[in-house]
């Protein structure tokens, strides 16, 4: 495998190239952006970067789209006094010295009960357990609400699974299995569902391709408004 790139306009796009026994030219965008080339043995370098040009503006687009499925919520230094997001609100962290352990909302608070205010990692470690319970409520809600929508598909989901994720919002395996960052209990119930409904098409269309947009749109016709402001609140 080597590496290569190609300049479209003022855009850089390097992508990693190999050779295989194939009869036509294929191209990958992954999720973390990275491009992927696999070319017929026999192929030339400037034919295999011909096609990747003719490719740039699709590979340009993905790369963008997959971009906007990154979770961008800085660090959080978990202090009193900082906010932490909750199904699209704002809430003040408190942290509340105690020798039992808790995690509550009151008064547009989160309240943290802890017995060393100083330890940072075991409150991170009971909010993070705080938002996986709510995950638990709210995500299989919605999962049921949604889950009607495929009831024409030829492949149903086969259930819902979530997690803490590094670089997207969600994701569907061959299998059929719906899978959501537990980051997206941040954000208001609207964009869990629209992240959800996203995921519940690549049943159907495995690509980002129009047909995949189309059903997108038939099944969530505000899907466009609804990722923006997810976009913009989980910054």
């Amino acid at each position: 495998m080597s590496v290569d790139q190609i300049t479209y306009g003022t855009s850089l796009i390097q992508y990693s190239l190999e050779y295989d026994d194939r009869k036509t030219l294929g191209i990958k965008v992954h999720p973390d952006k990275s491009v992927r080339v696999i070319a017929p043995v026999e192929t030339t370098i400037d034919e295999v970067r011909k096609k990747v040009k003719s490719k740039a503006s699709w590979i340009l687009k993905q790369q963008e789209f997959f971009l906007s499925f990154q979770p961008l919520t800085p660090a959080r230094k978990f202090v009193s006094g900082e906010t932490h997001l909750y199904l699209g609100k704002q809430y003040k962290l408190k942290l509340r010295e105690s020798n039992s352990q808790a995690v509550k909302l009151h008064g547009g608070q989160l309240e943290v009960y802890i017995k060393d205010k100083r330890d940072k990692e075991k409150i991170q470690r009971l909010i993070k357990a705080w938002y996986k319970e709510k995950a638990d409520q709210h995500f299989v809600q919605l999962y049921e609400k949604n889950k009607p929508l495929t009831n024409t598909f030829k492949k149903k989901p086969i259930g819902l699974k979530y997690r803490w994720m590094d670089k997207r919002w969600g994701s569907c395996d061959k299998k059929g299995g719906i899978h959501l960052n537990l980051e997206l209990i941040k954000a208001p119930k609207k964009c869990i569902e629209y992240v959800l409904v996203h995921e519940l098409c690549h049943l159907v269309h495995h690509d980002h391709s129009r047909a995949f947009y189309e059903l997108l749109e038939k099944l969530l016709p505000d899907w466009k408004e609804t990722k923006n402001k997810l976009e913009k609140l989980m910054v």
